[in-house]
């Protein structure tokens, strides 16, 4: 009976602690030793693999740029280009409210506007004044009030420039005799005074009869006289025609006169400072005729310009307040009244024409080409974590597709959720148009990723006197248990070398494997397969098997 308790406790032994391991066994603790620790030893050799650290976290997709559309204040639609889904434009008109006070304002501000531009230009035209040019070419013949320091008015006559090329003269001729004479008759002048005779052309024949004081009747005829420089206005001349070989001679005489003359005026109020052209001198279009001094125009185009300035600020800030009555597209994207009512569509209460409030949100706008999606990481794994990290998304509608991102926006303050701090890290993905708003995704922040390094398990370096160390096992089979390694990135699970081995070298990895506690029930089955084996005649064979891992005093009562 005593070899068969020994089967038992040898047994159990093996079967508890594994071959190379011993329990010490004490009575009434058959089976319930503490975890029993056995070393395994693992020949790993060092290759070339991936190191990829990750943070990952789900959320819901969501619009980067969304903005719900009201409107600016209370009052009256004026226009409304919103349907319950429609596509839009940056600055598109979207809803624009009317105020018929504004209307009224901006109207007589204009009207105000126009009538200050229209005093400037007059004031401008006065300013350019002060100095008189001739508006063309012949004689000057100044007023006889113009004078050095004389006091002119905006309408004073300063000069006449007379053309004198060409003389006009009307002369009475009798009128049974005027009706022989026809337009483009030459005609004979004689000026009295001297003993000349010039060639003249009769330019019109008069059809109206008028009587002199002697009763004859007379019909004016006028006549056109070039000038060879040797007439000029105011000279009296007589003159005659030849008509069906008779001469037909005027019944008395008139004075020259200038064809074509051009009045100059001030254009300014003002004082004469300097008079540049004599009296009866010669002078071509552009000479300056005179100099005015004004002592309030430069004045009145100062506070002119003021009363303009102010006008236009009045209007600018009129249509600043009406453009505040327009909504426009603040992006491109999409218009959706899902946004905020996914039930019904609130354009319809609000057709133009209508008052709505301030406060109703019709809808929003989203550009849906960027996404975002906002997940929470550990504040552990904050600190890992910057902006523009490269980012692989997956979403849960579209299967077998990664979608690429990356990190926009990192929080500074986070949130508490049972005891636990978490932060928001945002990742955007672009020209996602198959995408839609609120899908489920996941994320993973690619913290670093090293490919085609060399790499052994984290458990295969040991850390002591600061140094990092693994054992080697050499081509002759020896092992250098010391032997010193450089590490750079790591998994839970890998660990990088950088210096120290090369690929192909064998480490080896010593790990421990635990036994667990048997429970009572456990122990009991197992004592009666050991019982019922010895009865069997296996006793010596049992013994055998279990007593080369067995070390210790065997229990009594077995």
């Amino acid at each position: 009976m005593k070899m068969k308790k020994g089967i038992i406790v040898a047994v159990a032994a093996v079967v508890v602690c594994g071959g190379g391991t011993y329990a010490y066994l004490n009575k009434g603790t058959l089976f319930q030793s503490k975890q029993q620790t056995a070393v395994k030893e693992t020949i790993y050799t060092v290759k070339k693999g991936n190191i990829r650290s990750v943070i990952s976290g789900t959320a819901q997709l969501e619009a980067q740029e969304q903005q719900t559309i009201v409107p600016p204040k209370e009052g009256m639609i004026k226009t409304i280009n919103l349907t319950r889904n429609q596509a839009v434009k940056k600055g598109d008109l979207l809803l624009e409210l009317s105020d018929s006070s504004l209307d009224e304002k901006l109207d007589q501000a204009k009207l105000t506007l126009s009538g200050y531009q229209s005093d400037m230009q007059d004031l401008q035209a006065q300013s350019a004044a002060l100095k008189t040019y001739a508006p063309a070419t012949g004689k000057l013949i100044l007023s006889t009030n113009i004078s050095e320091g004389a006091s002119v008015s905006k309408s004073t006559k300063i000069a006449t420039i007379a053309d004198t090329n060409s003389l006009t003269v009307t002369l009475p001729f009798l009128q049974e005799e005027a009706v022989q004479i026809h337009n483009g008759d030459s005609v004979q002048l004689t000026i009295d005074g001297y003993m000349l005779t010039k060639s003249g052309v009769v330019n019109s024949v008069s059809q109206s009869v008028k009587s002199d004081a002697k009763g004859n009747r007379l019909i004016d005829v006028a006549i056109r006289v070039d000038n060879d420089g040797s007439m000029d206005a105011g000279q009296t001349v007589k003159g005659s025609v030849m008509a069906g070989g008779l001469k037909i001679e005027s019944k008395g005489s008139a004075a020259l006169q200038y064809k074509t003359s051009v009045t100059v005026l001030a254009g300014v109020s003002g004082t004469v400072d300097q008079l540049l052209i004599k009296e009866n001198q010669m002078v071509n279009k552009g000479d300056l005729i005179d100099t005015l001094v004004s002592d309030t125009l430069s004045r009145d185009i100062t506070n002119k310009q003021n009363q303009i300035n102010q006008s236009l600020k009045s209007i600018k800030d009129i249509e600043d307040q009406i453009e505040k009555l327009k909504v426009l597209a603040p992006f491109d994207g999409i218009f959706s009244t899902d946004f905020v009512d996914q039930k019904k569509n609130v354009l319809t209460a609000y057709p133009a024409g209508t008052t709505i409030g301030s406060n109703v949100q019709l809808g929003a706008v989203a550009n849906l080409e960027t996404l975002q999606l906002p997940i929470k990481v550990d504040e552990l794994d904050l600190p890992k974590i910057k902006v523009g990290q490269k980012a692989e998304v997956k979403v849960d509608a579209v299967s077998g597709k990664v979608f690429n991102g990356e990190v926009t926006q990192v929080s500074t303050v986070g949130t508490v959720t049972n005891g636990v701090t978490f932060y928001t890290a945002v990742i955007t993905l672009k020209n996602v148009s198959e995408l839609k708003n609120t899908m489920t995704a996941t994320a993973e922040i690619i913290i670093e990723d090293k490919k085609d390094v060399l790499v052994l398990p984290v458990d295969a370096v040991k850390q002591r006197s600061g140094k990092r160390i693994v054992s080697v096992k050499k081509e002759d089979g020896t092992i250098e248990a010391d032997h010193e390694v450089k590490i750079g990135s790591n998994t839970s699970t890998m660990i990088e070398i950088t210096s120290g081995l090369k690929e192909g070298d064998s480490v080896v990895v010593q790990s421990a494997n635990s036994t667990k506690k048997l429970s009572q029930t456990e122990i009991d089955a197992m004592r009666n397969q050991f019982q019922q084996g010895g009865n069997r005649g296996n006793t010596n064979g049992g013994a055998g098997g279990g007593g080369g891992g067995f070390q210790g005093t065997r229990p009594p009562g077995f």
